[in-house]
This record gives C-alpha cells, sequence and structure tokens, in this order.
C-alpha cells in the first residue's frame, strides 16, 4: 500500500537557554549553569500551584524544581539509569526531536519573512465582510451558471463560518478575512458583485459560490494599521509557514517511497481492534487511544510494517513511537482504524526521515540543539530515577502495599534533600528578584500550565 500527501505538521516547541556559562547566569549546580531564560521558561510552563503567591516565594519554588531536576538527572547518571537500552532509545529519540525542531527553523521559519505591504494588504481584506451563498452540486458543471436555480440550498462554507437569514435572499455565509483557506479566500476576495466562481470540484461533489453584498469598515486609520500590524504579520506567517511545510514535506517524502505492508497492517488493525472490545487492555494515554505497550503484539513485533528509502519501521517500532508521540488512534470501525493507523505510519516514518536529514547537514552540534536536548534528557532522567525508587520500595513491600507509593514519595524527598546537601550549588539572588516574567504586576497569577511539559 502506497501512502501519498502523508499530511504533516512539524510543531515548533519552545527553546529553553541552558547549560554553558553566560552573562546571565542564574544558578550552578555542581557545575552545570542554569540560565535566567531557562527560569523564565520553567516558570512560564509551571502550574498555579507552584507560582502561587508572594513573588519571591514563588521564583524560589521554580528555583528550587529546576535544582532539584538537575540532581534527580545527575543522579540518574551516577546509577547508570541512563544506559537501560529502552532509555537510551528513548533519549535518542528525544534528541531527534531537538533536531527536527531545528531543521524546523532552518526550512521554513527563518527564511519567512512579510513585508509591511503584505500586512497592509490583508489588513485592507479585513476590513471587508464579503456575502456569499455556496451551493453543493453532485452532477458536475461545466461553466458558471447565469441564474439561480431555485431548487438549489445555500450551504455553510464550514462549521466556523456564520451563516444568517437575509430577506429576499434567504441564507447567506459572512466571509471575513482568514474565515476560509486561503485558495478559497483568494478566489472570493477577486469576485465582482453578483459573479459566480468557475465550479470547483472536490471530493466528487461541484461547490459554488457567488458574491452578493460586501460590508466594508470605512472608519479606519493609519494608526489603527500600525497597531495590528503585528497581528497579520504573525497570522500571515504562520500560513505561509504552514504551507512552506507542507510542500517541503511533500518534497522530502516523495523520493522515500514509503510502502506499508497490507497484511502486516491488518494483523497490527485486528490486535487494536480486539483490545479495543477488551476495555481492560486499554489505557487512555494523552492524545492516543490505546497504549500499545500493553497489547500482546509480541508475535508480530518483529514483523516490518513499512519500508522506505532509507529504512523500514517493524510493529516494535510502531509500539516505541506511539509510547512516545501518541497519535489518536479513534476510530468507529475497523477501516477507520485502519486509517488513522496509515495516517500514524506516515508521521512516524516522516519524523525518522527529517532526523536523518539533520543529522546529515549536523543540526545536532549547533548549541540550539544541545541546550534543547539537554532540558529534555534531565526531565526523563529525573522521571526514570523517580520510577526506580518507587521500583526499589514495591519489592520490597510489594506493588500490592497501600503504602507503597507514599514511601517511594518520602524516599525520593529524602534523597533530594540529601543530593542538594551535598551539591555545589550557587544562586544569583539579585539576578532572580531582577527577572520579569509575563504575569508580573499583575493582581494575581494565571495559570501557566502545559500539559505535555508538565
Amino acid at each position: 500500500m502506497r501512502t501519498e500527501n502523508v499530511i504533516a505538521c512539524l510543531l515548533l516547541c519552545a527553546i529553553v537557554s541552558c547549560g554553558t556559562q553566560s552573562s546571565d547566569e542564574l544558578s550552578r549546580v555542581n557545575g552545570r549553569s542554569i540560565s535566567a531564560d531557562e527560569f523564565i521558561f520553567s516558570y512560564e510552563t509551571s502550574p498555579r500551584s507552584v507560582i502561587a503567591g508572594p513573588r519571591e516565594s514563588a521564583y524560589d519554588r521554580v528555583l528550587d524544581r529546576l535544582i532539584e531536576r538537575v540532581l534527580l538527572s545527575q543522579e540518574s547518571r551516577r546509577r547508570g539509569l541512563d544506559q537501560d537500552p529502552e532509555t537510551m532509545r528513548e533519549l535518542t529519540f528525544l534528541e531527534d526531536a531537538a533536531i527536527r525542531r531545528e531543521l524546523f527553523r532552518d526550512k521554513i521559519r527563518e527564511t519567512t519573512i512579510i513585508s509591511e505591504d503584505e500586512s497592509r494588504l490583508a489588513f485592507s481584506m479585513a476590513q471587508k465582510t464579503l456575502w456569499i451563498q455556496h451551493i453543493v452540486l453532485d452532477s458536475p458543471l461545466s461553466e458558471k451558471p447565469e441564474f439561480w436555480n431555485p431548487d438549489w440550498r445555500h450551504e455553510s462554507i464550514n462549521p466556523t463560518t456564520k451563516t444568517v437569514e437575509v430577506p429576499a435572499l434567504g441564507q447567506i455565509d459572512l466571509v471575513g478575512w482568514n474565515d476560509v483557506d486561503t485558495d478559497l479566500e483568494s478566489v472570493l476576495y477577486q469576485l465582482e458583485l453578483n459573479d459566480w466562481t468557475a465550479p470547483i470540484q472536490k471530493n466528487g461533489q461541484t461547490h459554488l459560490f457567488r458574491l452578493l453584498n460586501i460590508e466594508t469598515n470605512q472608519m479606519i486609520t493609519e494608526n489603527q494599521f500600525h497597531g495590528e500590524q503585528e497581528h497579520y504579520r504573525s497570522t500571515l506567517r504562520k500560513r505561509l509557514e504552514h504551507d512552506r511545510s507542507f510542500a517541503f514535506v511533500q518534497e522530502t517524502m516523495e523520493p522515500q517511497n514509503l510502502t506499508i505492508k497490507r497484511q502486516v497492517l491488518e494483523q497490527l488493525t485486528q490486535v487494536l481492534w480486539a483490545a479495543r472490545a477488551e476495555q481492560d487492555s486499554l489505557i487512555g494515554k494523552g492524545e492516543g487511544e490505546f497504549n500499545v505497550k500493553d497489547l500482546t503484539i509480541d508475535e508480530i513485533g518483529s514483523s516490518v510494517l513499512a519500508q522506505f528509502k532509507s529504512g523500514e519501521l517493524t510493529v516494535e517500532d510502531f509500539r516505541f513511537y506511539y509510547q512516545m508521540n501518541p497519535q489518536k488512534l479513534e476510530a468507529e470501525t475497523m477501516d477507520g482504524l485502519r486509517h488513522v493507523l496509515v495516517n500514524a505510519l506516515g508521521i512516524y516514518v516522516r519524523d525518522i526521515v527529517f532526523a536523518e536529514l539533520g543529522r546529515k547537514d549536523g543540526l545536532q552540534h549547533r548549541q540550539e540543539v544541545i541546550k534543547d536536548y539537554q532540558y529534555w534528557h534531565e526531565r526523563l532522567l529525573a522521571s526514570k530515577l523517580e520510577r526506580h525508587i518507587y521500583e526499589l520500595v514495591a519489592s520490597k513491600s510489594g506493588p500490592e502495599s497501600d503504602d507503597a507509593e507514599g514511601t517511594a514519595s518520602l524516599a525520593l524527598a529524602e534523597l533530594s534533600s540529601t543530593l542538594k546537601h551535598q551539591a555545589r550549588i550557587k544562586v544569583d539572588r539579585e539576578l532572580l528578584m531582577k527577572l520579569k516574567t509575563s504575569d508580573d504586576g499583575l493582581p494575581r497569577k494565571i495559570d501557566f500550565y502545559t500539559a505535555y511539559l508538565n
């Protein structure tokens, strides 16, 4: 089975400044530097329970969590937890993710420039609201219609478009700038009054659009444009980045000749579908519906699920990538499940190819990638140590023990206290109190909690 037009959208995650000595070094923990930027990032992504209360105490809690994470990751390495094969694979995945983010910046973001003229044109279009009639026909048309057919019924362009009833006209959509996809937007804004678009074929149906009226905001000033220019620049940048990202993915992935093995795909689909009916085998996990790691896939684990120019992906690889980057596997039918599996496979293969491309360009040696990877590297190792301590406690008291979790938490707290007491820690409190965060001066703390980070 060949997959074409693999839909991909590289997600740009925030980059954390950390690691080397710098003029804004806030703290140093056993030689590991914590920068002011890293602290601010940690503050902005901390739950309200951490940043609530007076500014000084909130800052102290955030910095203490940062220092503790560094110490736990260092202790995790000292105990050799980073040498576990599965952990090493997870660390490589995290480095690959940092490389892909840098690749996105290189190929897409850093080369996307929006001019003032482009922002001004978008601002001008945004001052107009188009009254649009939209017709969907099951049969094709070769040319524009001359008259309105009484049997036609207006259909909303998309769920977010506002539809209103106008006397003598019936239902119409009120379309503003950025309400529809860019290609359709360009067509609609070039229409003359009462003019039809040429028939547009999509998904086996014919779409027709007619412009009935234009509402224009006449009360605009040059100052208003300059006040809103950054908004339009940002929106245009996102739109252009999306288009360029899609083109870059297509250009990169087409030579890979991605082939999905039909028989193995069918086997995996059946395994997941059978597990779907057994609620005890399913564990909701973030965006994913299935915890593949707990399913019985051992018999097909080594089977090749997908092949591409630079490698292959087995069922076991799928399990691993799903565990690290869950995709939605929600479906009402087996055919639907098979379809979402194909999409997930496309994303995982794309990630592999992009990481290889970035490594070939040497992006893993860039300081931005090293700093980004260090952040996720430390988070993973700290969590591995927490899990290791729990397993040690559970092995003594039994995993079903009511106090196993509580005992493990106490053991972890005691270990953290010991590590802090033994560590070489320096803190620039003067710099700490000078730092400004986005809620600085507000009467209440804003919850900046981000699920995938915490």
